[in-house]
Order: C-alpha cells, then sequence, then structure tokens
C-alpha cells in the first residue's frame, strides 16, 4: 500500500483483506420456463402442474428437518418479533450463541438453522384458455414468497459463514464468508496472538503471516466448503435415505464482494483528529470523475452519488459509481478503514469474471482501489522532488540513445498554455491522446507539435503512456510538477510584473485544499501590496 510517510509514521500496522463475500449458486440453464419443464421430464415426472414442483419442495424441507434433527440443531423462525430485536440474521446468531462461537475446538460445527420466508423469481403453472374455449397447462416466471433456509456453520476453514438454500425451483443458493473469519480461525489452529474490535484486527503477533495468509488465498478452498456443505443439507428425502441428481448440480458465481484496507493507528487521538480532516476536506471526492479514476475505468460514467451516514457512533463517508461503492469510516475509533464494494464487475475497464474461482482478482482491483482513494484524500507530497530533479526538469537532457531532449521553456505562453491543457479534469479520470489535446489547444497546433512536447513529458517520466493504447497519463511527478510551474507562471511571475491583477478563478476539481488554501493566501497578499508598490511591466 503506497502511504505517505507523514501517515506511515502514525500507524501501528495496515492490512487488506476480504470481508463480507456473497456467492450465489444456479443450477445451469434453470432460468427459462422450458428449461423448468424439461429438467421435470428429465427427472422422471411427466406433469409439471404446481402439484408435481411442490413434490421436490417437500422433500428438500423434509431432509433439512431430519438433518437438524440428527445434529440436535434448533430451526428458528424468523418472524416480525426477531426482524425488530436484531439488526440481521448474524447479528441473532451472535448474540444468541456466543458460547457456541467461542468454542476454539478444531471441527466444523453446525451452529444454528434460521427459516425465513423472502418474495423470489420462482415458477408457477395454470390454466390457460385457447380461443377455442379449451384449456391447457402454461408455466410462467413469478415472483412469490417461498422458505428460505439460512445454515449457519463454524467451519474449520472459514470460520462464521451460512449457506442459504431456496426451497422452491429454481432452488437459488447463497453462501457467505467474511475474511476476517477466515484469518480468524487461521490463527486460532495456528495459536498466533491477537485482538480483534468490531470485526477489525487491532493487534496481531505476526503481522508477516496475516499479509501472507491474505495474500495465498485459495478461490479453491472455498469451493470445497461450499460443496461439503450442500452435498450434506441439499438432498431429496426418499424414505430411508436421500438423494440428488446430478441435474441439480449448482454453479457458483460472485455476487457481493468487500475488500477492506484497514489503518490502525497508534493514537486513537490522531486518528479521530484525521478522519475529522478528511470529512471537512473530501466533500467533492464523489465527482464522476474522480471515482472512474479510483476505480481504474477506461471510460468515465456518470451515475454517481456521495453520501454521508452514520455506522454506530461514527460517520460514514461513502461514494457510488454505478453499483459498485468505495467507503470510509472510523471504525471503533482507532483505525480507518477503506472499503470497496463491488456488485456489478462488468464496468468498462474492471475485467472481472464473475465464476467464484476468480475472487482473487477480486481482491487485487479492491486493493488497487482503496491505494487510489487513500492517495486521493492525502495531500500531495512535493517532497517527491529533490532540488537536483527540479534542475534536470528545466534543463537539457540526453536519453539513452544520445539524442537531446530540450526542457519546457516557460517563457513562451505556448508552452504554459500547454501545460494548462494537461492540467484538465478529465484527463485524471481516463488519459488523454494527442487529438484530445489538439482539440483544446486549437488549429495552431499540429500534431508532430504536440507529439514532440509530450516527449519532453515523457522521457522525464512525467508522462506515461497507457499500455496497449494511444492515451498517456500524467504520473504523480508530472502532476505536481505541472501544476506547480504553471501556477508559479499564471499566480506568481504575471502578476508581479503586471499593474492589472485580476481575481482570475483558478480552480481544479481536483487540487488539493492544502495548495488550494496556501493560492488564496498569497493572492490576498499580493492584491494588498501591488498597489503600493505600483508594479509595471
Amino acid at each position: 500500500m503506497d502511504i505517505t510517510p507523514s501517515l506511515e509514521k502514525h500507524l501501528r500496522f495496515e492490512y487488506t483483506s476480504f470481508d463480507r463475500v456473497i456467492f450465489r449458486g444456479y443450477i445451469q440453464n434453470l432460468f427459462a420456463t422450458g428449461s423448468v419443464i424439461k429438467l421435470l421430464r428429465n427427472l422422471g415426472f411427466n406433469n409439471y402442474t404446481n402439484g408435481v414442483m411442490r413434490i421436490l419442495t417437500d422433500k428438500l424441507n423434509s431432509h433439512i428437518q431430519k438433518q437438524a434433527k440428527n445434529l440436535g440443531i434448533y430451526i428458528h423462525w424468523w418472524g416480525e418479533k426477531e426482524k425488530k430485536q436484531y439488526n440481521s440474521k448474524i447479528d441473532f446468531i451472535q448474540s444468541v450463541y456466543k458460547k457456541e462461537l467461542a468454542d476454539k475446538r478444531k471441527k466444523s460445527k453446525v451452529i444454528a438453522i434460521i427459516k425465513a420466508v423472502e418474495n423470489t423469481r420462482t415458477f408457477t403453472t395454470k390454466a390457460v384458455k385457447k380461443k377455442d374455449n379449451s384449456w391447457y397447462k402454461k408455466m410462467f416466471s413469478v415472483n412469490k414468497f417461498v422458505s428460505q433456509y439460512y445454515i449457519y456453520i463454524d467451519d474449520v476453514e472459514l470460520g462464521l459463514c451460512y449457506l442459504k438454500i431456496s426451497s422452491y425451483l429454481p432452488f437459488v443458493c447463497e453462501f457467505y464468508f467474511n475474511g476476517h473469519n477466515v484469518l480468524k480461525k487461521k490463527f486460532d489452529n495456528l495459536n498466533v496472538n491477537y485482538r480483534m474490535k468490531d470485526n477489525s484486527f487491532t493487534f496481531v503477533d505476526n503481522t508477516e503471516l496475516l499479509n501472507s495468509l491474505i495474500k495465498n488465498f485459495k478461490p479453491s478452498i472455498v469451493l470445497n466448503r461450499i460443496n461439503h456443505w450442500m452435498n450434506i443439507f441439499f438432498r431429496f428425502d426418499q424414505g430411508k435415505r436421500s438423494t440428488i441428481s446430478k441435474l441439480l448440480k449448482h454453479n457458483w458465481f460472485t455476487y457481493q464482494t468487500e475488500i477492506s484496507t484497514n489503518l490502525i493507528f497508534k493514537s486513537a487521538k490522531f486518528a479521530n483528529n484525521f478522519f475529522d480532516n478528511i470529512l471537512s476536506k473530501n466533500h467533492t471526492i464523489g465527482l464522476p470523475d474522480k471515482l472512474t479514476n479510483i476505480f481504474s475505468l477506461s471510460r468515465q460514467k456518470t451515475n454517481s452519488k456521495s453520501t454521508q451516514n452514520r455506522f454506530t457512533s461514527k460517520a460514514v463517508i461513502k461514494h457510488w459509481l454505478e453499483k459498485n461503492s468505495i467507503k470510509c469510516y472510523n471504525k471503533s475509533g482507532c483505525l480507518l478503514r477503506i472499503e470497496t464494494t463491488i456488485n456489478k464487475p462488468d464496468l468498462p475497464g474492471l475485467k472481472l469474471k464473475k465464476p467464484a474461482i476468480n475472487i482473487m482478482a477480486y481482491y487485487w482491483y479492491g486493493f488497487g482501489s482503496n491505494s487510489r482513494y487513500i492517495k486521493t484524500i492525502s495531500d500531495v507530497n512535493f517532497s517527491l522532488f529533490s532540488h537536483e530533479e527540479f534542475d534536470k526538469l528545466r534543463t537539457t537532457i540526453t536519453n539513452e540513445k544520445g539524442v537531446k531532449i530540450p526542457a519546457f521553456d516557460l517563457r513562451k505562453d505556448e508552452q504554459v498554455l500547454f501545460l494548462e491543457a494537461l492540467l484538465l479534469t478529465s484527463n485524471f479520470s481516463f488519459g488523454f491522446r494527442n487529438k484530445d489535446l489538439k482539440k483544446i489547444l486549437g488549429k495552431n497546433w499540429k500534431t508532430a507539435k504536440i507529439a514532440y512536447q509530450l516527449r519532453k513529458l515523457r522521457e522525464r517520466n512525467l508522462v506515461e503512456r497507457l499500455q496497449a493504447s494511444h492515451y498517456y497519463r500524467l504520473t504523480q511527478k508530472g502532476y505536481i510538477w505541472i501544476f506547480s510551474s504553471y501556477f508559479n507562471i499564471e499566480k506568481l511571475v504575471k502578476p508581479l510584473f503586471s499593474g492589472s491583477y485580476n481575481n482570475s478563478n483558478f480552480s481544479f476539481s481536483n487540487q488539493h485544499d492544502i495548495i488550494k488554501h496556501a493560492f488564496i493566501q498569497i493572492k490576498n497578499t499580493l492584491t494588498m501590496i501591488m498597489p503600493d508598490f505600483k508594479l509595471v511591466s
């Protein structure tokens, strides 16, 4: 994680891990009525009435109830009383079954089963009258209330998780696990000392092991555990035994993935002050161009919004870009959490695939998004440049091929104009091309002339070319140098040699507040001293 030195010195440690992850299991091709009819015929049914479909539901219900009885597990009914008393089903489990969850034996065990009724997409048949007044059965895809079983498990590999089984065709299933529960279970099995507060680690005896477990996480472990528990609970009662047809095999896909970066501070006071500063500074971070950059999309999306809510007693900043979001909040008063939530992996540029086996690609994508967010809320660090590097940018250099590359001559207005074009907000979101700059700069700028100016920047690592494309993007050093050079010319040199200093509007939506405040102070000072000195060009 690219954290500025000024912030790093206040950190005890930091880590990025999966948080909430939900997989959905679907029976292949069971989305259309024709597929359901074909399935029922292949299962040996000659008809496809509601009664026939109910047979499958009754057999599944019977098997789950028998399994609960054999395991000595109580099936709770999730009614209005429970909904009012608990925020969620998992809060209910953690509250009622504290003793069972505190047991650190190295064995998997089913904690409890919650039965609820939810409105879901399913199928039904009804009689339809023909034009000749005869009747025939027709199957429809409809929404209706169906029983759902939430089977809560303390798994030997994944910790606390749940398997959700829908009791009616098309039998959509769901599996939830939390990356922090996985790490907690690993630490318990390895006898590693740790402390947790509100689903976050505030102390770990071995941070190298923590990061190693995260980076070497294998999706196959989750899929194996899902198949294990599905083989136990998703079966159909046949009297003395229960069976499952190969035609009812589920394929698993990502439904929601949360990747959290946790910054654990040495001082709770500093953490609170730092977060308050973030709240006051970053009201416009939810603009589409900034979020396009943070989510690393190849094209700009405009459907975005930002909200500020409360997480228990702490504020939460949340930014949405379509169905994906990133949020920042002061968790537990001692750590800052940045969390990317991926609900829609097919936004342009993500290139994330939905099959559950690809879950680690989601982790690395979320890691990058969180890093870019932290970089966005941090102040620009001008110490990235040494005096030697600044001198190098102002003088002619010789590249590896022995070709001399001249520096920018900031005494020329056209070169200053070129730098101004590079500072447009849209350039940070999805890059820029030669022809994009030509539209901004006007007809006097030829393609070759623009390419020559870009080469000056590229040879000094101020601009980088995006892989396999004609797009360029400013590097962090490039942005700092261009921004400071442009400011120096337009806001200091020219006003000092001009008797008519105007209050020009110098505002870019993505400039840092600390720089903006400094500019305002300088401008006010210049406004006061110029009438006395009566500077003229």
